[in-house]
């Protein structure tokens, strides 16, 4: 596990993250997907696996950064592909720099399936998260993650953040889970 401390916020990443084999070729095989999609109603059971295992390693995350991990709830899981960069995919939302807030995700936890990155070839594709949008730090002011297999990395979802476009010949797939903040309920707040 490599930690990053960046601007005091906790970016973890985590390298051969998954010992069974046999999962990760199922979860090869289930990102064999058209698109990228946006949130979805029930987990394959081998994305429930791969909850459990992640799940795990985000509350240890928390606590390891003194996060009240009960405060906070599972609320999202996006399956991606990204395929090679083409001038027709400048608009992807991807590519622009974005945080998760949108998508209900304080805290958000990537695995990395596939890509055509072996260590050797770069093809892109790259997560960049910024500490701020100015230029005047660049290229201090950012972190470039790269596309291993079998990864997965953690961060605070408020964080902006990119994929730079990917040029490898297999799809980039990844998924992506996020945890909200729970709402405090009327019962719960008090008020003078």
């Amino acid at each position: 596990m490599k930690i990053l401390k960046f601007i005091n916020e906790p970016v973890c990443v985590y390298d051969d993250y998954i010992d069974d084999v046999n999962l990760i070729e199922r979860l090869k095989k289930e990102s064999l997907i058209d698109k990228t999609i946006a949130g979805q109603d029930s987990f394959s059971e081998s994305q429930q696996k791969l909850y459990e295992i992640v799940n795990v390693t985000f509350i240890n995350y928390c606590a390891e950064n003194n996060i009240d991990f009960n405060s906070l709830n599972f609320s999202n899981l996006q399956k991606g592909r990204l395929k090679k960069y083409d001038e027709k995919m400048v608009y992807n939302h991807l590519y622009e720099p974005h945080h998760d807030m949108v998508e209900r995700s304080y805290i958000t936890a990537i695995y990395y399936i596939d890509s055509s990155f072996n260590g050797v070839d770069w093809v892109g594709g790259e997560l960049t998260i910024y500490k701020n949008l100015t230029f005047a730090e660049y290229p201090s002011n950012t972190i470039n993650v790269l596309p291993k297999q079998n990864r997965l990395i953690i961060f605070p979802g408020f964080l902006v953040h990119r994929v730079k476009p990917y040029f490898g010949e297999k799809p980039r797939t990844t998924l992506v889970f996020g945890w909200n903040v729970e709402a405090p309920t009327d019962k719960e707040l008090k008020w003078i």
